[in-house]
């Protein structure tokens, strides 16, 4: 039976018994392409008309993607990453037919045009149990750009690796990695005006203060117990960060960090596995809970939850369109995206997509929406017009 890893969840340690590694002979499996149909989608009273499509990413499994909106691209991450299990602890890997590496995507082509090699960075070690044991490529998980500078930087979960790498290139190398050993690198987020990206190192209870032209950690954000996803308001030079605590789940909150000091302002309780979302025209942090499917509305102002939506959904990750008021939500187990308005959290309609709909960003200039797939390689595209 083969077992896709989640890129949105940490994988649980697994009691080393028997392991077998690259060579095994295994066959990657990859879930079928979904190709939807176009439809018309909209809420009795709505004000929007939504049409799903499909377009290939250029990947094998979409995890995380990012937006130039200057360029026009969207980035994509390809977390392609298979394990085979007997049961237990028996498992084996085959890295063989693995392609690591960020798909570039045409945003007004609707299709791939470039794709970034990961595969000649050196490979870390994904712990099993206690230790370190399993060499592993740098298969890339979370992504954020930065624009002004041109580079992305991107996550390698099992791989513990952060790559640094310019929007233009076609290949890496090793000057492109930093290593971050037994730390699980997830969510990245990134303060152009400042060169900074900040990094969620989830197994060691901290964020990495990244500089992404000198490619080198300037600080360490402490006393933050298993950062996953985390989002920027430069207005307000705030950076807010999840937590996933995948163990006991009973550790949950958001956490606010001023950025010009690196400071903990406060830590506001939420359900378990939630990820932030600022609202461009607001301030508001939308912060979506995997685990219980309800969004959290927090104010900016008081830092305090002023609204809980029950979305009765499975929400991997949420995207904002502040100029039409827009949320959307992607429902991983559901094969759904669920849109609700960004004033008053009314769900709007839910869209069928046939897809299990990993993450999405919005095209603020025209409201198009853009989805991953997770162990697909299509790119779920919502159109959006005014009725």
């Amino acid at each position: 039976m083969s077992l896709p890893v989640p890129v949105s969840r940490r994988p649980r340690p697994v009691k080393r018994t028997t392991l077998a590694v690259a060579g095994a002979g295994l066959l990657a499996v990859l879930a079928p392409a979904v190709s939807v149909a176009p439809q018309a989608n909209a809420a009795p009273g709505g004000d929007w008309n939504f049409r799903v499509s499909s377009a290939p990413a250029g990947v094998k499994s979409g995890a995380e993607l990012a937006i130039n909106d200057k360029t026009r691209k969207l980035f994509i991450t390809d977390s392609f990453f298979t394990m085979q299990t007997k049961g237990g602890s028996n498992v084996s890997f085959d890295f063989r037919a693995l392609q690591p590496g960020v798909s570039k995507f045409s945003i007004t082509k609707r299709k791939p045009v470039g794709k970034i090699d990961y595969a000649p960075m050196p490979w870390g070690l994904m712990p099993f149990g206690p230790a370190p044991v399993v060499p592993t490529p740098q298969v890339p998980d979370g992504i954020g750009v930065d624009n002004a500078h041109s580079r992305i930087v991107s996550t390698a979960s099992h791989a513990n690796g952060v790559t640094i790498v310019s929007q233009n290139a076609t290949t890496t190398n090793a000057s492109n990695l930093l290593s971050f050993p037994q730390a699980h690198p997830m969510g990245v987020a990134v303060d152009e005006r400042s060169q900074l990206a900040y990094v969620a190192m989830n197994a060691k209870n901290y964020v990495s203060v990244i500089d992404t032209v000198k490619r080198r950690e300037v600080a360490k954000i402490s006393n933050i117990y298993m950062p996953s996803f985390l989002d920027i308001d430069t207005s307000r030079n705030r950076l807010y960060v999840g937590n996933a605590d995948y163990n006991a789940k009973k550790t949950n909150y958001l956490t606010v960090v001023d950025t010009r000091t690196n400071a903990v302002i406060k830590k506001i309780p939420t359900p378990s596995n939630t990820r932030p979302q600022v609202d461009p025209a607001t301030g508001k942090v939308f912060a979506a809970s995997f685990d219980t499917g309800k969004i959290v509305v927090i104010d900016p102002n008081s830092l305090t939850v002023v609204k809980t939506i029950v979305t009765g959904t499975t929400p991997d990750k949420l995207a904002i369109d502040g100029q039409r008021r827009l949320v959307y939500t992607a429902n991983l187990q559901r094969k759904t995206i669920t849109v609700l308005n960004a004033d008053t959290g009314a769900v709007i309609t839910t869209l069928r997509t046939g897809a299990a709909e990993h993450s999405l960003v919005v095209d603020q200039k025209t409201g198009t929406v853009f989805s991953t797939n997770h162990q697909g390689g299509k790119l779920t595209i919502v159109s959006v017009t005014k009725k």
